[in-house]
């Protein structure tokens, strides 16, 4: 990761007082915020602490997708940032009682977490769990995330990985939008593969016959892990 980003964005003290308040409360939200704390799990942990005013939320048919942006969706669009960062929520399934090894109230996630430095990209994915907060549907829709683990996937050539492996905690909210929502994924998506060369983000179009198999869609990486974790459950 750059060295603009290590001097200014990562903070060496515990996330546990920062994510506090946002990790209280169950109720279904009323606007688009969200407060994640990423720690390196290394001998000297590195942390990145961001807050997202910027994005939506959409239901589709084979999932429920929350899209957040530190910068708005114009800006993503014309290319007008020096820094920035996206982190894209998608719920794997309902939640079921003995489907995560967290809670019967817990969901299983598919996380991608975008860090923009000026022509520098960092694409971050992997999986974990996470609480609902409202009914996928409400106008307001969000969740609590924990016992998440990210890996960078893969980055352009002057891109300093600080982080790899890391853990993902934290609290996303976001209106019902699914145009905002499906804009900004295609806008990201455009950046990254821009920027890399090559298409790394999975398309999550809509589909009438959503694929049985809730991991068909993922990386080979994170569908093995996502597969692993639900197998030692």
């Amino acid at each position: 990761m750059t060295d603009a980003i290590h001097r200014t964005r990562f903070l060496g003290f515990t996330a546990v007082g920062v994510l506090a308040a946002a990790l209280l409360g169950s109720c279904a939200p009323s606007t688009t915020a969200g407060l994640v704390t990423l720690t390196s799990r290394t001998a000297t942990p590195v942390q990145l602490t961001t807050s997202f005013s910027h994005g939506a939320y959409t239901v589709e048919p084979a999932k429920t997708s929350l899209i957040l942006s530190t910068v708005s969706l114009d800006r993503l669009a014309d290319r007008d940032f020096d820094q920035a960062e996206v982190v894209h929520v998608e719920f794997l399934w309902q939640p079921r009682a003995g489907r995560t090894p967290v809670s019967a109230d817990a969901t299983n996630l598919s996380i991608r977490y975008v860090v923009l430095v000026d022509d520098q990209i960092g694409l971050y994915g992997g999986g974990g769990f996470g609480w609902p907060r409202g009914d996928a549907g409400d106008a307001g829709f969000g969740v609590t995330i924990s016992g998440s683990n990210l890996a960078l996937l893969d980055s352009t050539d002057g891109f300093r990985d600080l982080l790899t492996p890391a853990r993902l905690a934290g609290r996303l909210d976001a209106k019902l939008d699914a145009t905002t929502a499906i804009r900004l994924r295609d806008v990201i998506s455009q950046i990254v593969t821009d920027g890399l060369g090559r298409t790394r983000w999975v398309d999550a179009t809509p589909s009438q016959n959503p694929p049985s198999d809730p991991h068909s869609d993922l990386p080979s990486d994170l569908a093995r892990m996502l597969a692993a974790a639900l197998d030692a459950d």
